[in-house]
């Protein structure tokens, strides 16, 4: 299946970037601090996958801050 990054999903992975590099963590440190593979991860913050709600709450949560939060910042 082709990855098809839309303009929320890139939005969103921007954010979640943005958010992770000022709280100093390295992708893989965060991703491990998320629950998640690095490499799903990664994919997600270039905007590939569109995320569940489930997930969604997870990455906020490992970033400290609530969903509407992380949405805010990426303007959605």
């Amino acid at each position: 299946m082709a990855k098809e990054k839309t303009a929320l999903n890139q939005a969103l992975g921007a954010a979640m970037r943005s958010a992770r590099e000022e709280q100093g963590y390295g992708q893989e440190q965060f991703a491990a601090r998320a629950g998640l593979d690095r490499s799903y991860y990664g994919a997600i913050e270039r905007g590939e996958f569109n995320v569940s709600l489930a997930t969604l709450i997870k990455l906020a949560g490992a970033l400290e801050l609530t969903a509407a939060e992380l949405l805010a910042r990426a303007g959605l």
